[in-house]
């Protein structure tokens, strides 16, 4: 069999096997069959649908986030128009965020354009439109949303008839003084931006002044001190990344003078880290980042910070009596850092908290839902993702399902109970490490197959995975959640680059300055007439009378700018 005739027949049909396959688990593994075949999410079938009605429905979400993208995604279809607004112009994949940070990725690759997702969703909808604006206050008895474009305050009122409110949370900083005014964060891309640029920035810095011997020892020590707050799993999957970052990048950069001056300290004011995951997991990646030169400081939490210093402080629980109080107070201690990122939790937005208050709710942490995801006291408003108090978590996992639930509520025209199917837990631990811990069915599944260990009855009936497994089934899963293939590709182009090249280290460009003093001309001399260069119509002149030429080329002389 000749080479062209096994490509016909065997590598062709077999590629063309494998994308099928591969297209139908990732389909089946999000949920989305009902985007190829549609049919209602209810068996009710006396209820009416708009979809077969004359009247068009006006449906606005707010957000551009997980379950926002989802609800739009669903419930596009004849007979809607759908307005998604938000001031961020691009979906977010937060879980990529920490990757990011060190230069793994590209911020390219976790950011999808989200015009290009309202353009898809248009192909299906009556109409779908974006608007860049950030909604300030909603009125539900007239059922508009007024927004703003920028802080100038320039004012849009967007009226609706179904409105999805999936603006997500914002950081808590739980009124600690100075963690808002000097603290990074990582829940936005221009978060992510602003560490990757902070790090690079101190590094170069201490890179500059490691060539004065000793003598500036205390400073570059304070500028490769990084201080992540919050134990959980961004919290432990960012020290994985800037572990590994120091370990392979900086060694091979910045040389081991400085590599082994970066101290990389986890502060969890809980008793132990990463909460939602069993303890024996949990145990497990504090042993690995131990191992990988983290610190791991548990029952510990920041108390004050002022520029440079970190005030630092055993952690006490609420129900801490005075003495108990003053005793850890009187164990703090201060810190010199050169980065406080704080991942330490999350919290309403001012948006979510204004209707809460306005609906006459006393619990300000979002909004509260019915099993339906229909915000208390209202009419066709509903609530979902983060900004959602609906008895689950506040996770990336929860917020596609329940977008997903809302958009096909409103495609159907029928509301129904919201039930949340846990598919499990992932965390990387960087250095081809992960771990899982996943429902275990009961019966022979694939986890027996490539032994997870099961928890016990403790962690009701959970199976857990750890290593090179774990880390393989974080990497596949996150990618098939990618909402594009162009995306799908730069991830794994990005994957490629930081395993054969390093991670990127050109620091990111916040804010253009000005690098020339205005006016300059191009060889940085102040702007003025260039005496050395003359435009001469007659060279032999110039050649001939010596005086004539000087005249005449003080004449035609000319201006250079820059």
């Amino acid at each position: 069999m000749g080479i062209l005739d096994f490509t016909i027949k065997r590598a062709l049909p077999a590629a063309a096997a494998t994308s099928i396959t591969a297209w139908a688990g990732i389909t089946t593994a999000n949920d989305d069959w009902d985007d190829y075949f549609f049919t209602s999410s209810s068996s009710n079938t006396s209820a009416p649908s708009p979809t077969t009605s004359d009247k068009e429905e006006k449906i606005v979400i707010l957000g551009s986030g997980w379950a926002a993208l989802n609800a739009l995604r669903k419930c596009a279809s004849a007979q809607k128009s759908v307005v998604i607004v938000s001031p961020r112009p691009h979906f977010l994949y937060t879980p990529l965020l920490a990757s990011s940070s060190v230069g793994t990725i590209t911020l390219r690759s976790a950011c999808e354009p989200l015009r290009a997702l309202v353009e898809s969703a248009a192909s299906k909808a009556t109409s779908a439109t974006f608007v860049r604006a950030d909604a300030r206050e909603i009125d539900v008895h007239n059922k508009k949303v007024y927004a703003t474009t920028d802080s100038d305050g320039m004012g849009l009122e967007l009226s609706y008839d179904k409105l999805v409110i999936a603006v997500g949370a914002q950081p808590n900083t739980f009124g600690i003084p100075g963690v808002q005014e000097h603290g990074l964060f990582l829940k936005e891309a221009e978060d992510s931006a602003k560490l990757h640029a902070k790090l690079l920035s101190n590094l170069e810095k201490a890179a500059a002044l490691s060539h004065q011997g000793n003598k500036y020892a205390t400073e570059i020590d304070r500028l490769l001190k990084v201080v992540v707050v919050g134990g959980g799993p961004t919290g432990v999957e960012l020290c994985a990344e800037l572990a590994d970052f120091k370990n392979h990048d900086v060694v091979k950069r910045y040389g081991t003078d400085i590599s082994d001056r970066i101290q990389i300290i986890l502060v969890e004011a809980m008793p132990r880290i990463l909460m939602p995951f069993d303890e024996s997991l949990a145990n497990v990646a504090k042993e690995h980042l131990v191992s990988k030169g983290v610190e791991v400081r548990t029952g510990c939490g920041v108390t004050y910070v002022e520029g440079q210093d970190v005030t630092m402080q055993p952690s006490t629980p609420r129900t801490a009596t005075a003495e108990q109080k003053a005793e850890a107070a009187s164990k703090a201690k201060s810190e010199e850092v050169g980065a406080l990122v704080w991942v330490a939790g999350i919290g309403a937005r001012p948006l979510v908290k204004k209707l809460a208050k306005q609906l006459g709710q006393t619990d300000m942490r979002g909004l509260k839902v019915d099993e339906t995801l229909k915000v208390e006291g209202t009419n066709d408003v509903y609530a979902i993702g983060d900004c959602a108090l609906s008895g689950s978590p506040p996770t990336a996992q929860v917020a596609a399902q329940q977008g997903k639930h809302i958009g096909r509520a409103l495609r159907d025209g029928i509301d129904s109970p919201f039930k949340y199917n846990h598919m499990g837990s992932l965390i990387c631990l960087g250095s081809n490490n992960g771990m899982a811990q996943f429902p275990d069915s009961g019966k022979f599944n694939v986890w027996d197959a490539i032994g997870a260990s099961n928890l016990g009855a403790n962690a009701n009936d959970q199976r857990g995975l750890t290593g090179l497994p774990a880390f393989v089934i974080w990497r596949s899963t996150y990618w098939t959640k990618l909402l594009s293939t162009s995306s799908r590709l730069s991830l794994a182009s990005d994957w490629v680059k930081a395993k054969l090249h390093g991670r990127d280290v050109v620091e990111p460009v916040l804010k253009r300055a000005a690098t020339l003093k205005a006016p300059v001309e191009s060889f940085g001399t102040e702007l003025k007439r260039n005496n050395t260069i003359r435009l001469v119509k007659n060279v032999g002149a110039i050649a001939t009378d010596p005086v004539a030429a000087a005249n005449d080329g003080e004449k035609k002389k000319k201006r250079f700018w820059l």
